[in-house]
């Protein structure tokens, strides 16, 4: 039995290339192979077989690709759905999407169904519960980060070496689980489709571990479908695209969880003149001050002369 620690400390998550914006990729691959280790390990379902259903048409834009849902039949015969949505971090829309895709899902297929968030970086403010005055909706969150990478690698778990990176101790132990996956007895389109995997998802934690583990492994990786995403052209294009991007919603996502960890709540006004704001140098000045200012209407007087 797995068991996740909840004090390990919020760290920096370093700005992610270009490639990560395409990570939903990696973790369909990763669900394709993966899942009944995923939903064993995490989850804790014992089942006869799964099934990776496709998704339905996109009547909203809450439909993503890093949804996915996944029908379970035990040994009776029993089905159920379990709705797994994969996110590389957290925002406050989340559980309101997944409500959506539940919901949409049970009208299509009725029974019943487990929803759950994997949370691939820290947050805040993440949670496992959404309430109005209307409803109230709990799903179950795994903090991926807080997993004991040592552990996978002590256990040998092979279809979790590609989330070692991600996990507690992980950039350390990145080379150990590299090591494993590419000696290990997979056969050699798996090897390279998780090798790729782990590569492209390193690049949510560190900014050069994705070069080092491309360049050690690029001969076999080469053989991934998902290979094209990680081409050493586009690797150099998206390390210098991706930068100031993940920089900047790294320093917008840091400011409104130092506002919420001190207001409790941040009005949605706030919120979206934080998220549309580009300048990093701004956003720096900004972090600063959500530490120090007394009040939020005081930061929301500052915010609004920044931007006007």
């Amino acid at each position: 039995e797995w068991k996740y620690e909840t004090t390990s400390p919020i760290h920096p998550i370093h700005p992610p290339f270009k490639l990560i914006m395409h990570y939903d990729i990696a973790t369909k691959i990763l669900l394709e192979k993966c899942r009944e280790e995923i939903l064993k390990r995490f989850l804790g379902l014992s089942f006869r077989e799964s099934i990776l259903l496709e998704e339905l048409p996109q009547e909203t834009l809450s439909v993503k690709r890093s949804d996915f849902v996944v029908l379970v039949k035990d040994e009776t015969g029993s089905e159920r759905l379990v709705l797994i949505e994969i996110q590389s971090r957290w925002d406050r829309q989340i559980p309101l999407r997944l409500l959506d895709y539940r919901s949409r899902y049970l009208l299509k297929y009725g029974g019943e169904a487990i929803s759950c968030v994997l949370l691939l970086t820290p947050s805040h403010t993440s949670t496992s519960s959404y309430q109005d005055n209307e409803v109230t909706f709990r799903f179950r969150l795994v903090p991926i980060f807080e997993l004991d990478g040592k552990a996978v690698i002590d256990e040998g778990v092979i279809c979790l070496l590609p989330l070692v990176p991600l996990m507690r101790g992980g950039e350390e132990l990145a080379d150990r689980a590299d090591a494993l996956l590419y000696e290990s007895g997979l056969p050699r389109r798996d090897k390279a489709d998780m090798l790729t995997v782990m590569t492209v998802l390193s690049g949510l934690v560190s900014k050069d571990l994705p070069r080092v583990l491309l360049s050690r492994r690029r001969d076999i990786m080469i053989e991934s479908a998902a290979y094209d995403l990680i081409k050493q052209e586009g690797l150099q294009e998206g390390l210098q695209q991706g930068l100031q991007q993940g920089l900047q919603q790294g320093l917008q996502q840091s400011i409104l969880d130092i506002l919420d960890a001190r207001f409790e709540s941040v009005p949605q006004p706030v919120i979206d003149m934080v998220e549309k704001h580009e300048d990093l140098q701004t956003l720096k000045d900004l972090l600063k001050k959500s530490a120090t200012i007394d009040s939020i209407n005081q930061f929301e007087e500052i915010l609004r002369k920044v931007i006007h």
